[in-house]
């Protein structure tokens, strides 16, 4: 057995889009037995505090704390481990798999834990939103308006397609334009607009997948003001990303800088952070958080040599 001796632990969002969540923690666990690695497995459904769980994990010695989830439960186990010399593995039990993709993580289950128990860590930057982190993006306006219109159709009883198509026709219907200052650099912007996103590092922006990155380690925030405040606009855009046809530069303003200021005409702003709505004070706090979380990409990964991970070195404090 290769001689590795960190600990490890796995958390399991039994709420995640995969189906087969039962046989889950005993794969994970036999996977990290062959390799001779002592692991605990955690799993959790809906209120579960993970963020709180994966730093309790980091506190009580495991080197690797394995996520288990849609990019909500990765966002929260990122927010647990970053500052920490605690490695975190993605286990993609989402639909989408954004950080897994971002990783080369496999998106099979049982070569995802491989990565976990045997692949090599890296540092990556994370994203902070008034302290709270976010390791895709965060977005204003009208993402956060159809979940709350999704949401509330859902608590009513509604069938999850039905409740997401209404929602996405009543908030199109509905269409809400903000009027937000931005601060950068002591330097002022105003605009109107229906939509915001704050990428931590630059999002393709281009063909079917503009949530695709680059780099993972250049320290800077994306801001992409949609530029166009009318119904129609949105909608090109969203046939455009279905045909592949999009490109950002022909619908977006765009600020790259390590930290920014959002304020809007409202006290508190809905903001979508890697898909979690949560309300935060104005003017919303933005900043780059470099190298702040450690996680583990496969043996052998263009990554490795990418983010140029500093093993000795540690990582980056919050000050």
């Amino acid at each position: 057995m290769p001689s590795i001796t960190y600990r490890a632990v796995a958390i399991i969002n039994a709420a995640s889009g995969a189906d087969d969540k039962e046989r889950m923690p005993d794969q994970v666990r036999e996977i990290f037995q062959d390799h001779g690695i002592p692991c605990e497995v955690e799993k959790v459904t809906a209120g579960a505090n993970i963020a709180a769980m994966a730093h309790d994990a980091a506190a009580r010695g495991a080197e690797v704390v394995m996520a288990g989830g849609g990019d909500g439960t990765l966002r929260a186990v990122a927010e647990g481990l970053a500052g920490t010399e605690t490695a975190m593995a993605v286990l993609p039990v989402g639909t989408l798999n954004h950080f897994a993709r971002d990783l080369e993580v496999p998106l099979d289950f049982e070569q995802a834990v491989e990565v976990a128990a045997t692949g090599t860590p890296v540092n990556v930057d994370v994203g902070q939103a008034n302290g709270r982190v976010f390791i895709n993006n965060a977005v204003i306006g009208l993402y956060p308006a159809y979940r709350s219109e999704r949401d509330r159709r859902e608590a009513r009883g509604w069938g999850g397609r039905a409740a997401m198509l209404a929602g996405m026709l009543a908030t199109v219907w509905r269409y809400p334009i903000l009027t937000v200052r931005f601060e950068v650099n002591a330097a002022a912007v105003v605009r109107r607009t229906p939509y915001i996103l704050i990428g931590n590092n630059e999002h393709a922006m281009e063909g079917s997948k503009p949530w695709e990155r680059g780099s993972m380690t250049e320290g800077r925030l994306w801001v992409y003001i949609l530029r166009d405040q009318s119904r129609l606009a949105f909608v090109r855009i969203l046939l455009n990303v279905l045909l592949g046809r999009f490109h950002g530069p022909d619908e977006f303003d765009v600020i790259h800088t390590g930290a920014v200021s959002v304020q809007a005409r409202r006290k508190r702003l809905a903001v979508s952070l890697d898909g979690e709505i949560v309300k935060l004070d104005s003017p919303v706090q933005f900043r780059s958080w470099p190298r702040a979380l450690r996680a583990m990409v496969p043996a052998g990964s263009k990554r490795v040599s990418e983010f140029v991970c500093e093993l000795e070195g540690g990582v980056p404090s919050a000050s």
